[in-house]
């Protein structure tokens, strides 16, 4: 504790009214925030994703330099802060505590390295940070719905050389043959850090992968991720805008025609006409890798599907026995050999996955469809609507929870297709 907080704490332990009356005034002030009117039946949403949230958010603390939210404060191997994790809880509390969302950006890029790497985790002891991996490159997204929620000119500005930086990177150390098109890796030249680095640990895409060296310091799997280029494709097109908004219109220029060019090459490269869907694909090759699984339509989320292409996409995740179930959106096709509903990624959801698809759906013309959706994970989450807690993943075919409590980017997104309703 430091010296301000000891003086904080000794204020309130002398005038304990005073420190409920703030505490009462500021709980109000966020759910006046977040409880929409016009959504009836679903308050209990906001209210305890907020509470998820807030039971999370950590002060700076060792040698974390800002304050944050972790994952779950409910499990020990959870007290730091995870790249992609980061950017989630940044967008979802933009409009909550500005302030905490840019330094829950700002805390991860605190230990950007001089290659413009940023670490996939980092701790109170910085000694615990994960260098062998980072997470896909979801900041500029964060930055930019920061910037949109508060104007701050100031915050964009900052952040940039270090954006630029980190997707750099990606081209410089994760592009084994230098097409343009991007792989997952690691830095010590593990396969088990190379999946790490999706996010998707042991998704069955990666089940023949294989590492390939890049450089000393770099390996990549052998195939090439369609999530992860579409996510790049995005970055690009942030990266614009936010030069864009700082008056370096020939760097927005450079980067849009870069987007487009990156547009054109992803549905060439993983875009399956005969199946309607997206797929990896075999470094080197046009060989797809036929594993449908979330992956498959983040090109609909990041604007780079075609209306028919998007079409095709939306029919496969409606459909039942696939994607379409009891609490939707699987992290594998639950028509595939290799689903189970207790894999980690191999088949439970996952809240951000979810909120990917209806999000997709949505950017794509078929709100309807998306607002069904929502309302069925509303309906089919276990614990939502009583008083158990948002965990890290659920069973698709009950509905019932799985893995860590109180999870953090649960919350955040399940708060984001709250706000997206309607």
């Amino acid at each position: 504790m430091n010296e301000q907080e000891k003086l904080h704490v000794a204020k309130l332990l002398e005038e304990p009214k005073i420190g409920i009356k703030e505490n009462t005034d500021r709980w109000n002030g966020y759910l006046t925030k977040v409880i929409r009117n016009d959504v009836k039946g679903y308050d209990h949403i906001p209210v305890k994703t907020l509470q998820t949230l807030l039971t999370n958010w950590k002060t700076e603390t060792g040698h974390l330099k800002h304050q944050g939210i972790v994952p779950s404060m409910a499990v020990s191997y959870f007290y730091g802060y995870w790249a992609w994790d980061s950017w989630k809880h940044a967008v979802a509390i933009k409009d909550i505590e500005p302030e905490l969302a840019k330094d829950q950006i700002r805390t991860m890029f605190d230990y950007q390295d001089s290659m413009g790497m940023v670490a996939d985790c980092v701790f109170p002891d910085s000694l615990e940070n994960n260098w062998r991996d980072t997470k896909p490159p979801l900041a500029a997204w964060a930055v930019w719905e920061v910037f949109t929620s508060t104007h701050d000119t100031l915050f964009i500005k900052e952040m940039l050389p270090k954006l630029e930086a980190y997707h750099n990177w990606w081209y410089s150390y994760r592009d084994n043959d230098g097409n343009g098109l991007c792989e997952y890796g690691a830095t010590d030249g593990t396969l088990i850090a190379a999946k790490w680095e999706s996010g998707m640990d042991n998704a069955v895409r990666f089940d023949s992968s294989k590492l390939v060296q890049n450089s000393p310091v770099a390996w990549s799997l052998n195939q090439e991720s369609v999530d992860l280029n579409a996510y790049l494709y995005l970055e690009k097109q942030y990266l614009a805008n936010i030069n864009k908004t700082l008056g370096n219109n020939k760097q927005a220029e450079s980067l849009t025609l870069e987007a487009s060019a990156l547009r054109e090459l992803i549905n060439k490269s993983f875009y399956c006409n005969d199946e309607g869907f997206y797929f990896d694909k075999m470094l080197g090759s046009n060989q797809l890798l036929k594993v449908a699984g979330p992956e498959g339509w983040t090109p609909l989320w990041c604007g780079i599907a075609s209306p028919t292409q998007a079409q095709r996409v939306a029919n496969i995740m409606l459909d039942t026995t696939r994607f379409n179930t009891h609490l939707p959106f699987p992290t594998l096709d639950a028509s595939h050999p290799s689903f189970t509903t207790d894999g980690y990624w191999r088949g439970p959801v996952w809240l951000d996955q979810v909120y990917f698809a209806i999000s997709a759906l949505r950017k794509n013309g078929m709100d309807n469809e998306a607002d069904e959706l929502t309302l069925k994970v509303f309906r089919n989450a276990k614990g939502l609507s009583s008083d158990g807690a948002i965990h890290e993943n659920y069973d698709p075919h009950t509905g019932e929870q799985l893995s860590a409590p109180n999870f953090s980017w649960s919350a955040a997104h399940l708060l984001m297709m709250y706000n997206e309703l309607y």
